[in-house]
């Protein structure tokens, strides 16, 4: 039964590799062949343009686009891109409303109708999570939060724990502050692609852009070293935990 299963998931995995690389043959063909440096700038100016002439609806528009993306793991860097586009300050409260926004769509899906399925897949991570809070309150999850622990684990697993809305929201704009105020500072040291095409790769050189490359990188780190340090994150258990042979409960509300 197990290698049955072993097989089967190893055959996803071989189909979701395929399918990226093709993905990505398709896009570097069209790229390639029907994308010029001189359209990609005409466009950007487009829409840095819009942004300018209409700041609401296009921070309204930002906002709608950059919280449905946060809903899928994995989307990294999108605040980078969208610090480029809309400034730092503009760009850091959009980030974080959308961040706070898509975690709390999570959070409600798996408290109200992905429970059971939260609780067989990171029953583990969710134990420690309640014996956290129940020890050390919100600070637990504040902590979590700044140490870029993933998005989506915690979002799932906060709506199956006994923490409050109130209290995941909170934590939520507050923890990932640090971490947005750096991915938008890297976003606005970028050079456009106008002045990428008229001074070539040289204009990527910047040493403010290549310290906050080198801050954004390391805090993650060094803010989980001295909280681990402190003990305040041990024992958070390793993820998710692996798939056994039973099937999952059935999602309940």
């Amino acid at each position: 039964m197990t290698q049955v299963a072993t097989v089967g998931w190893t055959k996803q995995k071989l189909l979701v590799l395929i399918m990226v690389v093709t993905a990505g043959a398709v896009l570097y063909w069209y790229v390639k062949n029907h994308v010029s440096l001189e359209e990609l700038v005409a466009q950007e100016e487009r829409v840095r343009d819009a942004i300018s002439q209409r700041p609401w609806r296009s921070f309204a528009i930002g906002l709608a686009i950059y919280s449905v993306v946060s809903l899928v793991p994995g989307t990294s860097g999108k605040s980078v891109v969208f610090g480029w586009l809309y400034g730092f300050w503009q760009g850091v409260l959009l980030i974080l409303m959308g961040l706070t926004a898509a975690g709390m769509a999570m959070f409600f899906l798996s408290r109200y109708i992905f429970r059971g399925w939260i609780e067989h897949r990171y029953g583990r991570f969710l134990a420690a999570l309640n014996r956290h809070l129940k020890k050390e309150g919100a600070f637990y999850l504040l902590a979590l939060r700044m140490a870029h622990f993933p998005y989506s684990i915690i979002n799932l697993a906060s709506g199956a724990s006994r923490v409050h809305p109130h209290t995941f929201c909170w934590t939520t704009s507050l923890g990932l502050l640090p971490g947005t105020a750096v991915f938008a500072y890297v976003g606005i040291r970028l050079p456009s692609l106008d002045e990428l095409a008229a001074h070539g790769p040289g204009s990527l050189v910047d040493a403010p852009l290549i310290m906050a490359l080198i801050a954004s990188a390391i805090f993650p780190f060094l803010f989980r070293w001295v909280t681990r340090r402190l003990g305040i994150l041990k024992d958070t258990g390793s993820g998710p935990e692996p798939i056994n042979e039973q099937p999952p409960e059935q999602p309940h509300s």
